[in-house]
Formats: C-alpha cells, sequence, structure tokens
C-alpha cells in the first residue's frame, strides 16, 4: 500500500496523543460508539500500513470532537 493513501494516520495518532489515551483506549472508547475496531486496527491505520474506511473515519471525528475535516489536515 503507498503511504499516500492514508492521509488521516499521522493525525489520529497527534488527537490521541494530546487526549493522554492509548491505542487500546482509543479503540475502546470507538467501541463503546459501536465502532467494531481494535487496538491492532487503530496502530495499522496511525502507521498507515491501512487505510481507515470512511465509518472510521466518523467515529475518529465523533471520538475526538472534531470536524471530519480536521482529520485530513495536516
Amino acid at each position: 500500500m503507498r503511504h499516500d493513501a492514508n492521509l488521516i494516520g499521522p493525525k489520529v495518532g497527534r488527537l490521541r496523543y494530546a487526549k493522554g489515551w492509548t491505542q487500546e483506549v482509543l479503540a475502546a472508547k470507538m467501541q463503546i460508539m459501536e465502532c467494531d475496531i481494535s487496538r491492532d486496527v487503530v496502530a495499522n491505520i496511525e502507521n498507515r500500513r491501512s487505510i481507515a474506511t470512511d465509518k472510521q473515519c466518523f467515529f475518529f471525528a465523533r471520538v475526538f470532537t472534531v470536524g471530519i475535516d480536521e482529520l485530513f489536515r495536516p
């Protein structure tokens, strides 16, 4: 996979770090919102090994209380 195909990974990592959450905590918070995601998937998205789905982008924005467009800003 090309790294430029995953635009939100680094931003997800920065937002998570700013909240003081581990990847496991982030995954748990998203699971509570009914997003089926694991810590491994969060790690793969942050490290640009996987591409986030549109549904995951929606839940990332929700859990971080940011507009979805914020995820795509460098």
